[in-house]
């Protein structure tokens, strides 16, 4: 009886293992996030970025963009330790479409951007 359950034992801690690594993996990738966030309302434009890492310890830098169509309105940029945020406010032409990007670096590694596009009311 004792040889039959010392091999069942060593598989199911294998496997508790395995599940513990890569819980763990997931727990570290989903801390990392950024977004914009663009509100228009009349004819003033809410725009908001955030970045997040995961790490206290990482140096973030992130600018967002205001755009329309391909022309530049405005652009902020901030930094931070672990995470990054700007609010801002532009003025802009209501019942127009604009798009604000949101570019980020992590210990001065860019990471992928990131758009939304509204149409204001």
């Amino acid at each position: 009886m004792k040889k039959s359950i010392l091999p069942l034992m060593i598989i199911f801690i294998f496997a508790i293992s395995m599940m513990t690594t890569t819980a763990s993996a997931a727990v570290s990738t989903k801390g990392i996030s950024g977004r914009p966030t663009l509100k228009i309302i009349g004819t003033t434009a809410y725009c908001v970025g955030k970045y997040s890492s995961g790490n206290k310890n990482d140096n973030i830098a992130i600018t967002i963009t205001l755009k329309q169509g391909n022309t530049t309105i405005d652009s902020w940029s901030a930094t931070g330790k672990g995470s990054a945020l700007i609010y801002e406010t532009c003025t802009v032409t209501a019942k127009r479409s604009y798009s604000l990007v949101l570019t980020a670096t992590v210990n001065g590694e860019s990471k992928p951007g990131v758009t939304v596009t509204v149409t204001g009311t």
